[in-house]
Order: structure tokens, then sequence, then C-alpha cells
């Protein structure tokens, strides 16, 4: 075999080996698979990806309306209180009628103690200063009708002892008396002549100044304001009272009511107001008179002055609102005892006609309470009163 035949044939098997080489490459190569650029998984088939919700946020609770608290602030009865502050906390002063000594109580019903230990037995009726410094003793004499009046300043005791009523007695057969808003004067009424003379004096007695006087005996007494010492005649059904203003100064009287039969009546301390009660066969109704205007208008709510108390500002009263009143000759029954009234609590805005029903306190206690001498505290958180059937002292928790 010639060189030229044998370089032929190496060339042919040359490109043969090239020719099969490339043909196994294109056989064995993996194809990649298509791609549509998002690199996740399709969802399953039929399924929707849930959207990412933002969590559920709940409304915040709404705050729970305060509940009116009913305390019962002594065990026994009293003859008189008062309502002041110590240490910026609603406080209580009252004398017992047993023994005549005097206690402090928080209004919330905290801290009682005992202030002062002199005995005066058998103290009907107690009128405080404001200050819960001073008071009026009045009691009546063993086995006689004499009413005695005992004028004190409570004299604070020392090293933790108790402390003292120290004071001196005043006129004897006192009828009826009341201590000046700012409690530096005293003014009272006795029998002259069949009549009646009131008297304006220090609170010793002393400095004695004759102000009034009246050919009618029985009258009540009350020093709402520094110019107005009020006078009511008497109430009874079987009367027609009336209302006198007399300035503790120059001595003037105005007739503010007349010809009204059974009247008792509120003074308002701050505004020019005068609430009121009228007498009918066997009921009673309410009124409020306006004395710049001479207007009268009809209470809805119905109760007695006696049973209300006027807040700091004069724009509300809080009174203590009989759930039933059986039929009588009112107010005789109601203040001989005959026919007693089962309370709650409701306060009364003048202006607007607005009422509140504050508490049952009658439901609350389990028994009937039947409230008078009520005193508000001045920011009108507390309501201090006595239960008239049994003579004990209580407050009410208006608000937090």
């Amino acid at each position: 075999m010639s060189r030229r035949t044998k370089i032929i044939i190496v060339v042919v098997v040359v490109l043969l080996l090239v020719v099969l080489g490339v043909f196994l490459y294109f056989l064995f190569k993996k194809q990649p698979l298509p791609s549509d650029g998002g690199g996740t998984f399709p969802p399953p088939t039929g399924e929707v990806t849930p959207k990412e919700e933002p969590p559920t946020v709940l409304p915040p609770e709404a705050p729970k309306a305060f509940e009116p608290i009913l305390r019962q602030l002594s065990k026994v009865p009293i003859a008189g209180s008062v309502l002041g502050s110590k240490s910026g906390e609603a406080t209580a002063r009252y004398q017992e009628r047993a023994a005549g000594n005097v206690y402090e109580i928080g209004a919330a019903g905290e801290g009682e103690r005992r202030v002062t230990n002199t005995t005066i037995p058998k103290v009907y009726e107690a009128l405080w200063n404001r200050a819960g410094t001073a008071l009026i003793a009045r009691y009546v004499r063993d086995n006689t009708e004499t009413i005695e009046s005992f004028s004190a300043r409570i004299s604070p005791g020392t090293s933790g002892k108790e402390g003292e009523l120290q004071g001196t007695f005043l006129p004897r057969s006192i009828a009826d008396a009341a201590l000046s808003p700012d409690g530096t004067l005293l003014f009272y009424l006795q029998e002259e002549n069949g009549g009646a003379v009131g008297i304006r004096s220090d609170l010793s007695g002393k400095g004695k100044t004759k102000l009034w006087a009246s050919p009618v005996r029985e009258w009540l007494v009350a020093w709402p304001t520094a110019n107005k010492i009020m006078l009511l005649s008497k109430p009874s059904n079987l009367a027609s009272g009336m209302l006198l203003s007399l300035d503790p100064t120059t001595s003037a009287s105005t007739l503010i009511l007349r010809n009204i039969p059974g009247l008792t009546a509120l003074m308002n301390p701050v505004r020019p107001q005068v609430l009121y009660s009228a007498s009918g066969e066997s009921n009673f109704s309410l009124f409020l008179l306006d004395l710049a205007t001479g207007k009268r208008s009809a209470v809805q709510t119905t109760t007695l002055p006696e049973k209300c108390a006027w807040n700091k500002k004069g724009d509300r009263l809080y009174c203590g609102v009989p759930k039933s009143i059986s039929p009588g000759s009112y107010p005789d029954v109601w203040y001989q005892g005959i026919i007693g009234f089962e309370d709650e609590v409701w306060s009364f805005t003048p202006a607007t006609g607005v009422t509140e029903h504050i508490l049952d306190i009658s439901e609350k206690r389990g028994t009937a309470i039947d409230l008078v001498r009520p005193e508000v505290s001045p920011d009108e958180k507390f309501l201090l009163f006595t239960d008239k059937e049994s003579g004990t002292l209580w407050s009410l928790q208006m608000k937090e």
C-alpha cells in the first residue's frame, strides 16, 4: 500500500470519529426547563393563597359606672354632726346623745376616734360651727322642762389624751338657736310677754343685742348667709305659715312667704332662692321661689325641704325622697313620728329641671331610712345625713 493511500485512510477515520463525537454530544445533552422568571412554586390547583391579615385589636372596655356606697358612721344615736375636711379627706364630727362625747370619723368610714370625754347626759340637739371646733349642746334638765344650752369649744388633749368640752351656759329656755356661717355669732329665740324675741350674741352669750320681736311665740331659726337670718313660723297643717328674713346688722326684716299651710322652707345660701313645701288636705307639694323675680315654680320631686341640702355653688339640691307617701296631715304626722318615710336619694338642678336618681338607700340598707339633716361635701363626693328613726349617722359616697 502506497504512502498516499495510508494518509487518505487516516484522514477518513479522523473525520468519522469527529462526526460520531458531535452526534453523541447532542444526543446525551440535558435540555434546560423553560423559566418564567418567578422562581416560586405555583399554588395547588383550586386553592388561593390567603392574604396576611393585621392582628385583631379589641376596643378598650368601657369603664364601669361608679356604684354609690352607703356607710353607717355611728352605731348610737347622735345629737348633731358637721362635715368638714382633715388632711384633704372629708371628715365628720358628731356628738352622741347618751353621754355627750364628741367623735370624729372619715366620711368613708375610716379612722374613728373619740375627741372629748366630757360627759353631758341626754343631749338632744348639737349645733356645730362649720369648722367643727365649737358647738351648742342642748338638753333638758332632769325631772324638769327647763332647756339648758351649753356653748362649748373643743380643747384638744395632750400626749395622745382625749380633749374636753370647755365653755359656758347660755340663758335657760332658749326656744331655738342658730350659729352664723363663720361660727363666731349666735342668734337665739326666747319667750317674752307671751311672744318671742330674737337676740344676737357671741358664742359665750356676751354682747347681747335684741334684734327682733314678735307676738307669735313659736318660731324656727336658721342662719344660712352672713347677712340673712331666716325665721319660720313652726309648721303645721292646721295653720298658715310665714317666712321672714332678718338682717343681723340692721335688724330690718322682710316678709318672704305667708298664708301657706304647713309651710317649711330651705334658703339657698348662695343664690336668692327658697325651696319650700305647702300642705294639702292629706299630702304636700314642693316649690321653688326666685326672690329676685318673685317667680314660683313647682318642683316635680315630692319631698320636704328638711330632707334637702344645697351644694356649694347653690345650683343643685340633694334630697331624701320618699318612695311613697301615705295620706296624712303633713308635716305634723311626720314631725310627730306617726308616719315615717322610706327614702331614696335624688339630685335636682333647678336651672334645667333635670333630676338624677343616685341610690335607693333604704333598699341598700335593707330597712327604711328616713333621711334628715343632710349636708353635702364641697366636692359633692359625700352626702352626710341622720336617719330620723334610729338617730344614727350615715354617709353616702356618690362618686370616686
